[in-house]
C-alpha cells in the first residue's frame, strides 16, 4: 500500500511536470545594428572607409538590455582582456583601450562614438555583443531525476542553454563593419528542481567562457586575414589604407626578430 501512495505521488508530480510551462530566460547584450542604428533606419550605401595605420582601437561591450540571470562580471572582463591581447599582439595596432561600460547606454549610440573617437582619439571600435538563452522545462524526462528525501519528493528540472559572443570591428567614421568574429557553445542539464537556478548558472557561467575561447581562436585568424588585405592594398578593395608618418607595412616586428635570429644563427655558426 504505502508502495502504491509513493507510486501515486510520483505520478502526480510527474504530470505536473509535464503540462507546466515552458520557462525561457535571457541574459543579452542589445543588438549591435540597433546600437548604431537606434531608429531602424539603416543607409543603403555606406561610404567606403579609409584606414590610417597603425590603428587606434577602443573596445567595448554593445549596452546591456535583457533580463535573466547576469553572467559572471569576472568573465566579461576576462574576454575583454583576452581580445585586447589579441589585437596588441599586431604591429598595425598602435593603441587598444578598453571603454568604460558607463560611456555607453543603448539609446543615442551615435552621439556616443563620435565622443568616444574624440575622448579617446580612436580609429575603430571592437564592440562584443552576447546572447544566451536558458530553456528550461518540467517534462517527462524530469521523472529521471526525481530525488527521495524522507517522504518528500522534488521533481527534477531539464533545461538548454546556447551561447553565442559576437565582436565586430567597426570604422567610427563611417559605421562601416570591417571584420567580425564570433564564438558559439550549447550545452544541457538537468536536476532537482531546487538545485536547478544554481546548476544553469553554472552552465551559463561555463558556456560564455568555452563561448570565449572559440571567440578567441576565431578573432586570431580575422586579424591575420585582415593583416593581409590591409598590407596587399588592392586598388578594388572598398578600404583604403593610408600610412601615418613613420608607419610601413612592409615587415613587421615578427618578421624582424626571424631575420635577427637567422643573423644570429649564421654568425654562431661562421665562428
Amino acid at each position: 500500500m504505502r508502495q502504491m501512495s509513493l507510486l501515486i505521488v510520483t505520478l502526480i508530480l510527474s504530470s505536473c511536470s509535464i503540462f507546466g510551462p515552458e520557462r525561457v530566460r535571457h541574459e543579452k547584450t542589445t543588438s549591435l545594428v540597433n546600437f548604431l542604428y537606434p531608429d531602424g533606419n539603416i543607409p543603403k550605401d555606406i561610404r567606403s572607409p579609409t584606414l590610417r595605420l597603425p590603428l587606434r582601437v577602443g573596445l567595448a561591450y554593445v549596452p546591456t538590455q535583457g533580463g535573466g540571470r547576469a553572467i559572471d562580471p569576472r568573465l566579461k572582463l576576462e574576454l575583454l582582456n583576452a581580445i585586447k591581447q589579441e589585437f596588441s599582439s599586431r604591429h598595425y595596432i598602435q593603441d587598444i583601450q578598453i571603454i568604460p561600460q558607463m560611456y555607453l547606454s543603448h539609446r543615442g549610440s551615435g552621439d556616443q562614438l563620435q565622443q568616444i573617437k574624440q575622448l579617446y582619439q580612436l580609429d575603430v571600435m571592437a564592440l562584443v555583443s552576447y546572447d544566451q538563452i536558458v530553456n528550461r522545462q518540467d517534462n517527462l524526462l524530469s521523472v529521471t531525476y526525481l530525488t527521495i528525501v524522507g517522504s518528500y519528493l522534488f521533481p527534477g528540472t531539464q533545461f538548454d542553454v546556447s551561447t553565442l559572443i559576437d565582436m565586430a570591428l567597426i570604422d567610427l567614421d563611417t559605421k562601416r563593419l570591417l571584420f567580425r568574429a564570433a564564438g558559439t557553445q550549447g550545452s544541457s542539464g538537468g536536476g532537482a528542481e531546487a538545485y536547478a537556478a544554481n546548476q544553469y548558472s553554472k552552465h551559463q557561467n561555463r558556456d560564455f567562457a568555452a563561448a570565449m575561447t572559440m571567440l578567441s581562436g576565431n578573432l586570431n585568424q580575422a586579424l591575420y586575414l585582415f593583416e593581409e588585405r590591409l598590407r596587399a592594398k588592392d586598388p578594388n578593395d572598398d578600404i583604403k589604407v593610408e600610412a601615418r608618418p613613420g608607419y610601413s607595412m612592409a615587415i613587421d616586428r615578427w618578421m624582424l626578430l626571424l631575420l635577427l635570429g637567422l643573423c644570429w644563427a649564421r654568425c654562431r655558426t661562421s665562428g
